[in-house]
Parts: C-alpha cells; structure tokens; sequence
C-alpha cells in the first residue's frame, strides 16, 4: 500500500542528522535572508539591487519579500534531497528488497514521492515560522511599524507566499525525484541538476531572455515568487504543471520497466 512505502521512507527521512540538519539549515537560510532585507533597507524610494526600502517592509506585504527571494535556495535543497533519496537506492542496493516487500513499483514510488514532499513542506513552513520571527524582531529594532502584517490583507498576503512557496518547492522535488532515478547515481544527480538550475538555466536566460518563461528551474521560481514581471503566476503554474506532469508519467514507465541494478 502507498501507505506502507510512506511510512517506509519515512524512516529513513526522520534520522536525526538529516532531518534535524535540513530543518534548521534551511530555518537559518531563510533566516538569513530576512537579515540581510531588513538591514540592508533604506529610506530610499528606490533600490539599485531590487531590495525593499523601509516604507515597503512596513505594507501588509512587507513579510513577502523575504520569503520570495529564498525559494531558489528552498528549491535547490528540495531537489537534492529528492534525487538523493531515490539514486541512493540504486546505489547501496537496497531497492531490491524494498521491491520484496512491496512488488508494485508505481505504489512504491508514489510512497517515496509522497514522504519526501511533506518532509520538505514540513521542512519550509518550519523555516518560513522561524524567518518570520526573526523579521519581527528585526522589524522593531529598525523602528519598522507591524501593524499591517496582521491585518486581515497581510495574513492574506503571507498565506498566498507561503502556498506559492509551497507549490514551487513540490516542483523542484519532482523533478529532484525524476533525475535522479534517471541517473541512479546521487552525486551525479545532485551535481547535474544544480548546474542546471544555478547556472546553465542562467546562462540560457541571458542569451535568449523569452526563454526564462519556459525553462523549468526559471517556471518553478517564478511560481515560488508569484509571478514576476517577465512571467505571470499563472503562465508559470500551468506551464510547470504541464512539464511535472508529463515527467511524473515518464518515470513511472521507467521505474515500472526497467532494471533497479544500479
């Protein structure tokens, strides 16, 4: 049953050095970001890098602008974490007796996939809680007023972030899984798919700028971050939906038929 290869993953996820380690890695990451945006504001109306000033950090949206420009980094933990997962089946051999036990690929799959996507969204909303503290803390001491974050207009804006985030950290985890049950190697997985999506998808970007509303590490960023202004929310949802979907279906034929031998 999924159910059973949930929980199967499950026990592999809740070790301590990778739960804990991933869990407040990313808390401090996201914490990070928030630092370096409320120490970095100014009262200027405008910002050459693209930060917020202090007059934007202190709108209904002012928790927002954190929390969007973590979900590359998000993303990309997302990604190894899955590709890891299913690669190092292949590698240490155990895939074999986990099929033992349960014979139905595609259920077995669909457990892993299923663990390591609420192991992540659990591992986000725990490091968006912690970020949004430490903003609390640096709000005040930069004299930043917070009334409008708990507005009924700031929650709204923070849920909507947060689901946004949600979504695209889910679509670095598919194609994170979808690699590296490919390749079947962890390290080659992790190493490939982050050059792809630190830098080759950058490069391209450059090169061919429409590009960036099609490539998918660009699709799911721009999903995390809720459109932008080369790409709209809703262009990138449906088109990263199309691309996860087809590529779901992809490695389920593949892990269904083929050899599980590293």
């Amino acid at each position: 049953m999924i159910l059973a290869a949930f929980r199967s993953e499950w026990i592999k996820l809740r070790r301590p050095t990778l739960l804990y380690g991933t869990y407040a890695g990313l808390a401090a990451a996201a914490s990070l970001f928030a630092i370096l945006m409320f120490t970095q504001a100014t009262n200027k109306p405008g910002d050459s890098n693209g930060l917020p000033n202090l007059s934007d950090l202190a709108k209904p949206n002012g928790l927002v602008h954190g929390m969007s420009r973590a979900t590359i980094l998000l993303g990309v933990v997302a990604f190894g974490l899955a590709a890891a997962q299913i690669a190092g089946e292949y590698g240490l051999g155990t895939l074999r007796q986990l099929l033992v036990r349960q014979p139905r690929r595609p259920v077995l799959l669909a457990g892993k996939y299923l663990a390591v996507i609420t192991f992540m969204v659990g591992a986000v909303l725990f490091a968006s809680v912690v970020a949004l503290g430490v903003s609390v803390v640096l709000a005040h001491a930069r004299h930043i007023p917070t009334g409008a974050w708990f507005s009924s207009a700031g929650v709204s804006d923070l849920t909507r972030a947060l689901l946004d985030l949600v979504l695209a950290v889910i679509g670095y985890a598919t194609l994170g899984l979808a690699v590296g049950l490919f390749l079947r190697s962890s390290v080659f997985a992790v190493v490939a798919g982050f050059a792809w999506l630190l830098a080759i998808e950058s490069v391209i970007v450059r090169v061919v700028a429409s590009t960036n509303a099609w490539l998918p590490g660009t699709l799911l960023e721009t999903v995390g971050q809720g459109g932008t202004a080369t790409a709209s929310f809703s262009h990138a949802l449906v088109v990263s939906v199309v691309y996860l979907v087809a590529i779901g279906i992809a490695t389920t034929l593949v892990f269904a038929r083929k050899d599980v031998t590293a």
